[in-house]
């Protein structure tokens, strides 16, 4: 298929859909634009975002052993 026909495609699958569809629609564009245009800044920011939630779990078990151990 040519660049044209996925447009043509694109714009066809989209008429018609409420607006909450659309925001998710904009966002997966957003997303896969910056992966493919932007390979190091996309890695880097996908590097963060799982060091981050990483971190937060990594607070929550210690909160979790500390209650456990001052429990009593």
């Amino acid at each position: 298929m040519t660049k044209q026909t996925y447009r043509h495609l694109i714009i066809e699958g989209i008429k018609g859909l409420p607006v909450e569809p659309l925001v998710e629609i904009v966002d997966y564009i957003y997303f896969v634009r910056k992966r493919a245009l932007q390979p190091q800044a996309f890695e880097e920011e996908l590097q963060n975002t799982l060091l981050n939630a990483e971190l937060r779990q990594l607070s929550r078990d210690e909160e979790f052993h500390l209650e456990k151990e001052f429990e009593n």
